[in-house]
């Protein structure tokens, strides 16, 4: 799914305290094609952006400092922000950031034509199935999944 994933029409950015410190060797080795393509903007923290993280992290501590710094450049590049963390979301929305999860996701996937609606059922049952830690809204699913059945007829 990464190469759907990246070929929405958007501009995907994460920082560099992200990539070097949370990602695992495998997954950052997938997403060196991206990088170097320009699919993937890594932004550097300056000074200011890691002032600010230190003060988002007082503010809300339960938050790491690798999602407060998606954070803080969320509001810097005046983007949406896509996370499954439910903190960084509550918190977000509290900030008047625009934040979005996996389902916003396979939506655009499926408007954008970068999936099947075959594939997208597939593909949330499976994620569903396979990361029980994100904690889908089931009633949202099965409406998604009905919605892409039927255009599917």
């Amino acid at each position: 799914m990464v190469e759907a994933f990246f070929s929405l029409n958007w501009e995907f950015h994460s920082t560099n305290l992200i990539v070097e410190n949370e990602l695992y060797d495998e997954q950052v080795e997938v997403l060196k094609h991206y990088i170097q393509a320009g699919r993937l903007i890594i932004d550097e923290l300056s000074a200011d952006d890691m002032f600010e993280i230190i003060k988002t992290l007082e503010e809300k501590p339960q938050l790491s400092d690798k999602d407060c710094s998606a954070l803080v450049f969320a509001k810097k590049l005046k983007a949406s922000l896509l996370t499954s963390d439910n903190t960084l979301r509550k918190f977000a929305k509290q900030k008047h950031i625009e934040v979005h999860g996996h389902l916003w996701v396979f939506d655009a996937l499926i408007e954008q034509g970068c999936i099947s609606t075959l594939t997208g059922i597939q593909k949330l049952l499976e994620l569903d199935r396979v990361n029980s830690k994100l904690k889908l809204p089931p009633k949202e699913c099965e409406e998604r999944i009905r919605k892409w059945e039927n255009k599917n007829k």
